[in-house]
């Protein structure tokens, strides 16, 4: 088995189609098709389902392309890898990072990154583990900051813990709600629900159902900030949000919370990778700037001594 191999199916994959697959890669197609016969043999068994309109991957090559990318990526790495412990400060960084990493972390890490690094192609996705886990998987990511995942990990990550989170009821400034002190005031309503664990009403319903309280019935579930962001600043929207969104500069003047009584503790804030490999120099420099900058993510909150080390 050869990369050139692993890099046509994933180019097939891609393209769905060979001609698309042969125009990617630069080579004519009777050299794609003979390269994924080649990888059939040598697996035993078919890869592609052909159709009028081009191939597709059966059960066979959508499970086999999973590990094709992870591989190609591993090789990519270790090719930056060397370049990097000649001492050249280049090569490619990803990391996949919460919205609250982003508003507490990522303004002291980058300003410290690029000084040191600013060659590097520093590559940077807002998301929580459930969506990012499968660029982590392939090697599409170094690794995860954000909440605590939900259940156990398999045994290929490892996790680390930075900090201790709280949740926030989230407005906009001058809501007509913002006297609240109570879940119970807040109950009628239009909530935006988002979460880290899936289904996400089951974490939403949970807030109230700690405090003896019925869910609100008026809700939109979205998962992405920008959408958070628009809903909360132009309408009576609530949401329960890491408490970074309210010391953010970037929302000071336009969010703020309502200091309810009730105690709405957040997932706690880990960073996961993957156990088997180990990060490249750059990607373990960042990942070291997020531990350091984790022990201040906002004045007067937990840090390093919360930090803990497992395997899971």
């Amino acid at each position: 088995m050869k990369l050139h191999h692993l890099r046509n199916l994933v180019a097939v994959a891609d393209a769905s189609s060979i001609r698309g697959a042969a125009r990617a890669q630069g080579l004519a197609q009777p050299a794609i098709t003979r390269g994924l016969r080649d990888l059939e043999k040598e697996l035993g068994v078919p890869l592609l389902e052909r159709h009028g309109k081009g191939v597709s991957l059966n059960l066979y090559g959508q499970s086999f392309v999973v590990r094709a990318r992870s591989i190609l990526q591993d090789v990519e790495r270790g090719r930056q890898e060397i370049e990097q412990l000649k001492g050249k400060g280049e090569g490619k960084v990803s990391a996949g990072l919460s919205s609250a990493v982003f508003l507490s972390l990522v303004p002291e890490v980058y300003r410290s990154f690029r000084k040191s690094y600013p060659d590097a192609l520093l590559s940077l996705t807002e998301g929580l583990f459930p969506a990012l886990e499968p660029q982590l998987k392939n090697g599409s990511l170094d690794f995860y900051i954000g909440p605590r995942p939900v259940g156990e990990l398999d045994k290929s990550y490892t996790l680390q813990m930075l900090f201790r989170n709280k949740r926030s009821v989230v407005c906009r400034r001058g809501h007509p709600l913002a006297d609240a002190r109570s879940l119970r005031e807040l109950i009628t309503a239009q909530w935006i629900m988002t979460g880290v664990r899936y289904p996400v009403e089951i974490e939403f319903e949970e807030q109230f159902a700690v405090h003896g309280l019925p869910a609100p019935k008026s809700v939109t579930e979205t998962l992405t900030t920008l959408p958070v962001v628009a809903l909360l600043t132009s309408t009576d929207a609530l949401a329960f949000l890491p408490q970074q969104w309210i010391t953010s500069k970037i929302f000071k003047d336009s969010l703020q919370e309502i200091p309810v009584t009730e105690a709405l503790d957040g997932p706690d804030i880990v960073i996961v990778r993957r156990s088997a490999l180990p990060l490249t120099p750059l990607a373990e420099k960042l990942a070291t700037l997020f531990e350091r900058a984790s022990g201040k993510p906002f004045p007067g909150k937990a840090g390093a001594s919360n930090q803990e080390i497992s395997t899971v």
